[in-house]
């Protein structure tokens, strides 16, 4: 087991972690090169909108990616999982990931909201696992969380009209007096949260990129559905969840329906 007792309670009580595991230098490196070559392979579109490089074609077929096994067998790697399986359960289903880069005096923000508002699960049942490949700090835009805001409701969201990596967030309103917690990571840490967590990240100013992938996995006893409108991009980007291949990580599929070819 990667996640100690503590973790747990952690988790459970302020909606994140941020386990001690992280990615070998090695499998660091190879992640940092896989980063740069779909970034420098789809100049057209914002580097912190490279959504499921783990599937061929990407989300909807045009992302170019010719190493996406690559993202995709990353997805399965045994630490990974193992401390999924402590938070999920037994039966882990992976459904989605994206790369979120960050460039030098040029990253977008990303407004405070919460994912659960988002997706397609019924029971929402999803954690994030963000994994860094760059040292993600304050000045550069790291993962800015409310810690045990997963406990409230899930809140309205607005478009806003800013130049930001997501059309909506929750109205400040609602945020404005919280505490925020800033989480910083080394190259190959990772973070866990849960898909009701309010969080967000600030602009990137500084001349330090920062670049990570996000995977998203949920347990099969929820239901991926197939039938939930698809969500528009104020930027043109849809996505589809009728289409969405998800890929059974552990376990037994439950009621889901699995589909791996998205051509």
């Amino acid at each position: 087991m990667i996640l100690s007792k503590n973790n747990i309670i952690d988790y459970d009580h302020n909606g994140y972690i941020t386990p001690s595991w992280k990615l070998p230098k090695d499998k660091l490196n190879l992640l940092k090169k896989h980063i740069d070559n779909i970034i420098n392979e789809n100049p057209n579109i914002r580097p912190e909108q490279l959504v499921c490089p783990h599937i061929k074609g990407g989300s909807k077929g045009e992302l170019k990616n010719n190493n996406y096994n690559y993202f995709l067998d990353l997805a399965y790697t045994e630490e990974i999982i193992s401390m999924i399986s402590q938070i999920l359960g037994n039966n882990v289903i992976l459904w989605g990931s994206q790369i979120f880069c960050k460039p030098a005096f040029d990253g977008m923000a990303v407004p405070m909201h919460q994912d659960a508002h988002y997706w397609p699960i019924k029971p929402m049942s999803t954690c994030s696992v963000w994994m860094a490949a760059d040292k993600a700090m304050k000045i550069n835009g790291c993962l800015t969380v409310i810690a045990e805001s997963h406990k409230d409701r899930t809140y309205q969201h607005e478009i806003n009209n800013n130049k930001t990596a997501l059309n909506a967030g929750i109205p400040n309103k609602y945020i404005e007096n919280k505490n925020k917690d800033y989480i910083i990571l080394e190259p190959g840490q990772m973070s866990l949260h849960h898909s009701n967590l309010i969080h967000g990240s600030e602009k990137n100013n500084s001349p330090y990129r920062r670049a990570g992938i996000v995977y998203r996995y949920m347990s099969s006893k929820s239901v991926f559905d197939r039938n939930a409108k698809n969500h528009e991009q104020k930027d043109g980007h849809t996505v589809n969840y009728s289409k969405r291949p998800i890929w059974l990580i552990k376990g037994n599929k439950g009621n889901n329906t699995l589909v791996y070819n998205c051509n």
